[in-house]
């Protein structure tokens, strides 16, 4: 049930180009409003209250899907279960569809609107250091940045643990990742380090196992020299690692070719070719050729996410066959 729950979510994610908003976190933000409130209400307890507040903000709704689960097993030939199974994988692959958002970002970045492609990028990241267009490459790194975190925040490590240990499982990290981001994203309190250091870990295999998908999926040799170096380096987070492997699978180091047309064969010169030059990266250093540079970058990794996908898929079905996946 599990393959086929990842594979029909996967194709959903993939040909639904429009952002679904209906499959959201608000709830969770209004839940986390309402529980802060309650606990306000208790003074004398404010020594307990942050640690109580992380507890049932991530233990109730996760420990609530498990019983429901729990109790519509088995009715109805497991129909129930399984449309909340997907229902929970749409939900916390978010609303938005990152080809889309891609191409939307591509579109301005072609365009050379800067700025309304960091208006793009600021409302898919939220802890964004840059705040203006003005270094058009550190906004080139942010958005590929953005596009291999998110892809691994949101569809990779909440597919790890779903397989691993079911939706309430996935749903638990999804929140902790939640409480990270949006909760006490701020805040340098003890709390904050404790749901830092638990999302550090649980986002510590599914990295390494999506980065060395990337050897399958990209540059081999590059991408694993990068996991080599990096799978026991405790002190990288899992979105720095990813990004680094990914840009070693697209082999973004390699120097960029620009190919540029400057004749069109003709009736009077029926012999002559059409002609291109062939630029170096250290050579391309104009306006046009670096936004080339940078758009064909950002296709690559878009694409890379997309074969990893697959190989995931892959390698789920040969699990199923064997029978060691349900």
């Amino acid at each position: 049930m599990k393959f086929l729950a990842v594979l029909i979510t996967f194709a959903i994610n993939h040909f639904w180009k429009r952002d679904r908003y209906a499959l959201d976190e608000r709830w969770f933000f209004v839940f986390r409003d309402w529980l802060g409130g309650q606990l306000r209400r208790h003074p004398a307890s404010d020594g307990k209250n942050g640690w109580l507040f992380l507890a049932i903000l991530l233990l109730l709704p996760t420990l609530l899907l498990a019983l429901l689960l729990w109790l519509l097993d088995g009715l109805v030939l497991g129909l129930p279960v399984f449309l909340i199974h997907l229902f929970v994988l749409l939900t916390l692959f978010g609303h938005n569809n990152n080809a889309a958002v891609t191409a939307r970002y591509l579109q301005s970045w072609r365009a050379a609107n800067y700025e309304s492609a960091l208006r793009q990028l600021q409302q898919h990241r939220h802890q964004l250091s840059l705040d203006n267009c003005d270094n058009h490459e550190r906004l080139h790194q942010e958005f590929c940045r953005f596009l291999v975190a998110d892809y691994f925040q949101r569809v990779f490590a909440v597919v790890f643990w779903y397989l691993l240990l079911g939706p309430a499982a996935a749903l638990f990290y999804h929140l902790a990742l939640q409480c990270r981001e949006r909760v006490w994203s701020n805040a340098g309190t003890e709390e904050m380090e404790l749901v830092s250091r638990l999302v550090y870990w649980l986002e510590w295999l599914p990295a390494r196992l999506l980065a060395a998908t990337f050897t399958l999926a990209g540059d081999f040799v590059a991408a694993f020299s990068c996991l080599r170096e990096t799978i026991f380096d405790h002190d990288r987070s899992a979105e720095s690692l990813v990004h680094s492997c990914a840009l070693a699978a697209i082999n973004a180091d390699r120097k960029a070719v620009l190919v540029q047309e400057s004749q069109i064969p003709d009736a009077e010169a029926p012999d002559e070719a059409v002609t291109a030059v062939v630029l170096e990266a250290d050579e391309a250093i104009g306006e046009g050729a670096f936004r080339l540079r940078c758009a064909r970058q950002v296709t690559e990794m878009l694409e890379l996410m997309q074969r990893s996908q697959i190989v995931w898929l892959a390698l789920l079905a040969l699990l199923t066959l064997h029978g060691i996946s349900t």
